[in-house]
């Protein structure tokens, strides 16, 4: 129950059973992805009705986050996979035609169409060009200035390219739309079917998630839903900061991201991500290849459970699973093993020290913020066994995650959607409660304290810090801190 950092899986053929997500649910996963690359609508609507029946029968928060496709290029015009010699030349051009809608050549050929327009102009004789997510290198020998525009590359190592390749251009930047018509149509999709995130493929700029947040007003305006941006190429980590200030989380999809820079550069990048990330008080996951060798294996390589540990070590929000619980053979057995790792790994951090060395970020201008900071070192001096926060915008329970407390921080909410929102952020284990508009603080803080005990979650004799605005249901900045021992009803004091 106090496992900090959530887990993400992607729910796919392997797991879109009712009885694998409840074994996935148990397992200790928080957030549900569906990956709108490989799903249509009625697939994912039946996803979507399992997992909502599972979360509501088993009485947990759990997130759904739809995946947009993004702008993809790929290369087509060959039917079955292709291997390549290292030493042979092929040839590339860019078409406005579909995939279906060219002609394959004849493998001997080596002729090929992409997707990415204008291919002339997005690299000169000498660079990089990498395809099937970065395993087979291609340098570029001669430009072709002829409408539309083509390549021919030298293969730099033996490979396979199966259909619809993904080609990468290292440090270019595409001329093609951040959102295509499928991308607007699943988001419209997300927003009409009440998903509670939206993680955007290949965000660029603050003005991609502006774009987004108008569709979404458009589809339905009183729709909380909340936008994860991904941050795959050179361009989007060029604006990180004004993307990390307008999304409303981070993703650090690696798979991308290692392929559009040089591979090394990827430690480096995620650890300044998700630094940057929880300091400015926004969840951030780290993504791809977390346990990959489970796909199949029973057990993982020992640098994947090195990987999970230094990511949890960073203070990452929530790790993923991506093919590993979609289409993988042990779904159950590989959330099991991470979250293993995970508890093992927090149970090594001083979240006491941790807490006290972010006193220079809290944001000087907002009153949340300060309380907050103040409320969860009041927390470890007091030697709390909890904090309490009473919501109806989340905005406290993020700040306080914001200082990653050694202590629980129990969400308490009236509104189902921010309930299983706030199952993403980290340390925050969100709980339903009647409207308390027009109970008192010390009404609220009781029935609290009950659940908590009815839960196994505190006893008497625990000391609780409360955190909320008073009084409830005006949305006010946060106003009040209170004090409480379980059980004994004559100990309060408020500021």
């Amino acid at each position: 129950m106090h496992r900090r950092t959530k887990i993400i899986c992607t729910i796919g053929p392997a797991s879109s059973n009712e009885p694998c997500i409840r074994d996935l649910v148990k397992e200790g996963m928080n957030v549900a992805r569906i990956n709108f690359s490989h799903c249509g609508y009625d697939e994912a609507l039946e996803r979507i009705k399992i997992l909502r029946g599972v979360r509501s029968s088993m009485g947990v928060p759990l997130a759904i986050m739809l995946d947009t496709k993004g702008p993809e290029v790929r290369m087509f015009g060959y039917a079955k996979p292709v291997e390549l010699k290292k030493g042979e030349d092929i040839y590339v051009e860019s078409t406005e035609l579909a995939p279906d809608a060219v002609a394959p050549f004849p493998p001997e050929q080596r002729h090929f169409y992409t997707n990415l327009p204008r291919l002339n102009t997005l690299c000169q004789p000498g660079s990089r060009v990498l395809l099937q997510d970065g395993s087979i290198e291609l340098e570029v020998t001669q430009i072709h200035n002829a409408a539309p525009g083509a390549l021919s590359m030298r293969v730099m190592n033996d490979g396979v390219i199966k259909p619809r390749t993904h080609l990468a251009i290292p440090g270019a930047h595409y001329p093609i739309p951040f959102m295509s018509e499928k991308d607007k149509k699943d988001i419209r999709f997300a927003v009409e079917n009440r998903f509670e995130y939206i993680a955007l493929s290949f965000v660029r700029t603050a003005g991609d998630i502006a774009e987004v947040r108008e569709l979404v007003r458009a589809a339905d305006k009183d729709w909380p839903i909340k936008l994860i941006a991904k941050i795959e190429d050179k361009q989007a980590l060029a604006n990180l900061d004004d993307i990390i200030k307008d999304s409303d989380g981070i993703m650090v999809a690696r798979g991308d991201l290692g392929i559009e820079l040089p591979i090394e550069h990827l430690p480096n990048l995620q650890k300044t991500i998700v630094r940057r990330c929880y300091l400015a008080g926004k969840p951030v996951i780290v993504a791809t290849q977390m346990l990959e060798s489970m796909t199949e294996n029973t057990y993982p390589t020992r640098a994947e459970v090195t990987d999970v540990a230094n990511a949890v070590h960073e203070q990452t929000s929530a790790v993923m699973l991506s093919g590993e619980t979609a289409q993988g053979a042990h779904p159950r057995r590989v959330v099991n093993m991470m979250g293993r790792i995970v508890d093992r790994t927090e149970a090594g951090i001083d979240y006491r020290t941790l807490a006290r060395i972010t006193h220079e970020y809290v944001a000087r201008g907002e009153i949340t913020n300060i309380i907050a900071y103040g409320v969860v070192n009041t927390a470890h001096d007091w030697n709390a066994r909890a904090i309490a926060v009473v919501t109806a915008s989340g905005i406290g329970a993020r700040a306080l995650s914001k200082f990653r407390p050694g202590v629980p921080i129990y969400a308490f909410t009236h509104l189902e959607a921010l309930y299983h929102q706030l199952s993403l952020n980290w340390g925050v284990y969100p709980h339903l409660i009647e409207n308390p508009e027009n109970m008192r603080f010390s009404e609220v803080a009781r029935r609290i304290m009950d659940v908590l005990k009815e839960k196994g979650a505190l006893e008497n004799g625990d000391r609780m810090v409360f955190m909320a605005s008073s009084p409830f249901g005006k949305r006010l900045p946060t106003n009040t801190v209170r004090y409480e021992v379980a059980g004994d009803d004559s100990f309060h004091d408020e500021t």
